[in-house]
């Protein structure tokens, strides 16, 4: 049961990151006020690489166990 949890969680936060990534990437189309969107940028960053780490992290205690 671990292992399916494992895998659900992770494909939903592989979906999450790959929105950041996209997302990360439509902020820099060109547009009048870049200091509104780097706020977006380092957002969307964060979120992305969170959700990076949480699947590693369930990766690796899934292989543990």
């Amino acid at each position: 049961m671990k292992f399916f949890v494992a895998i659900v969680g992770s494909l939903l936060l592989l979906a999450v990151a790959a929105f950041c990534g996209f997302g990360f990437l439509a902020t820099f189309e060109p547009t009048g006020n870049v200091a509104q969107f780097m706020a977006f940028r380092i957002g969307y960053t964060v979120i992305g690489l969170g959700c990076l780490v949480g699947v590693g992290f369930l990766i690796v205690n899934t292989v543990r166990k």
